[in-house]
């Protein structure tokens, strides 16, 4: 089982959050914007990305990071789309990007465990601090590490 934010949650594959969005995504195609679709489109190509390449953290950043982007996206096009064709095919369409828009909070849960379990956001900031009084061991034994305010190309 993962655990985020002290939840336990089920193991499930994130075919099945991309299937969803699939099938979310082929019902609400019509009569909305086509930037919608090309967002959609690339959430899927990033998670099928994340799928086939199962240690990469790269991967995993991108869909977690794309997920977020393309759930704000929707709730601007949802806000500020002013088609006003009311046909049922509209409407229809409205409704499923309301549902994968409701999907995206666990796919974000799901995929954000995912990346952690890849070893995404390791404890430690990679930041090196160069002004500790740490030992050189990076250098040979008959090379002396320099010494600080000397400058070896005027020497006294």
């Amino acid at each position: 089982m993962a655990s985020v934010f002290g939840i336990n949650l089920p193991d499930v594959s994130l075919k099945i959050f991309l299937l969803v969005h699939f099938t979310m995504l082929m019902f609400s195609g019509w009569g909305l914007p086509i930037n919608y679709l090309f967002m959609n489109y690339m959430l899927l190509l990033l998670g099928f990305w994340m799928l086939s390449d199962g240690s990469n953290t790269t991967a995993s950043l991108f869909f977690v990071t794309f997920v977020i982007i393309t759930g704000i996206g929707d709730l601007l096009l949802m806000l500020f789309y002013t088609n006003f064709q009311i046909s049922k095919n509209f409407k229809f369409s409205i409704f499923m990007t309301v549902v994968n828009l409701l999907v995206k909070p666990a796919t974000f849960i799901y995929s954000y465990c995912e990346h952690k379990r890849r070893g995404g956001d390791a404890e430690g900031s990679g930041y090196t601090n160069f002004d500790s009084d740490v030992a050189p061991s990076y250098l040979p034994d008959h090379i002396a590490p320099p010494v600080p305010g000397v400058d070896p190309s005027h020497p006294l």
